[in-house]
């Protein structure tokens, strides 16, 4: 089974980090109404269709994780949507650094959902995984 997780994962990964990187790029795009519309359409048929298509055995893995990749990248996109615009402004008018800013705004906030996100694509891949295996 450890083969067949070695075996199957890296694509599912590799398709994840792809349309992570990808609705990344949309969010610097579109604007803020229409991600959290797309967002949410895509939330759930998308890990359906991940595990459906792994339970065919048909199809190629790394289409698995960009149907994940819509769940994963939601958590973390909502936080940061609705995040005051002025924030890091308002920080760096008061002297912070780039560090500060990490340290004090950036990662309390951002933590809860990128853990979030993290266990989500942890569990999609690796139920893709083993549902390809079954």
């Amino acid at each position: 089974m450890a083969f067949l997780l070695r075996l199957n994962l890296p694509p599912i990964l590799s398709g994840l980090m792809g349309a992570c990187l990808l609705f990344g790029l949309l969010m610097r795009v579109l604007p803020a109404s229409l991600l959290r519309r797309l967002g949410l359409i895509l939330l759930l048929p998308g890990p359906g269709l991940a595990l459906a298509l792994a339970s065919t055995h048909y199809g190629p893995r790394w289409l698995e994780g960009v149907l994940i990749a819509p769940a994963v990248i939601f958590p973390t996109a909502a936080t940061l949507l609705t995040l005051p615009p002025g924030t890091t402004r308002a920080a760096i008018g008061l002297g912070a650094n780039l560090q500060m800013r990490l340290r004090l705004i950036w990662l309390p906030l951002l933590m809860p959902s990128l853990f979030l996100s993290l266990a989500l694509a942890t569990v999609f891949s690796v139920a893709c995984a083993l549902v390809d295996h079954l």
